[in-house]
């Protein structure tokens, strides 16, 4: 039984590493395949709603795991980084807009897309410990 539940944790993780590696590399091969704008911001749309779900995924995770109180500070944190998002996004719009012309569209959704990573892995962090990366272990 222990052997098990071993093995299907070590499945898990795999998947979770192999999942989050597999977005980037999803939007790699998108990017190396679009032949327009339009469909590279649809690359960044793509992968953006994945490490969306990615973020959700582990701050509901970590809802479930936490007591009263840490529940209360994830939630703050979690809509201090929505308004931190939003604003950012609309600095980077402001910026790109006046400097990068029809190009401002990319700019700005690789910057969503690293924002939305960089947040999913700092929830899976708090869950995980410093081999949320597993370039850290």
């Amino acid at each position: 039984m222990r052997a098990i539940l071993i093995c299907c944790g070590l499945s898990l993780s795999f998947y979770a590493f192999s999942g989050e590696k597999t977005i980037d590399l999803t939007q790699k091969s998108c990017l190396k395949q679009a032949s327009s704008t339009h469909a590279m911001v649809q690359c960044y749309d793509t992968a953006y709603q994945a490490w969306d779900t990615e973020m959700n995924n582990h701050y509901h995770l970590l809802l479930t795991k936490l007591n009263s109180d840490q529940k209360n500070k994830l939630r703050q944190a979690q809509r201090d980084w929505l308004s931190y998002r939003d604003s950012w996004l609309a600095a980077t719009k402001a910026w790109y807009l006046t400097q990068q012309g029809s190009m401002a569209s990319l700019s700005i959704n690789a910057q969503a897309v690293q924002l939305v990573k960089n947040q999913a892995l700092m929830l899976q962090s708090l869950d995980q410990g410093s081999c949320a990366n597993p370039d850290d272990c």
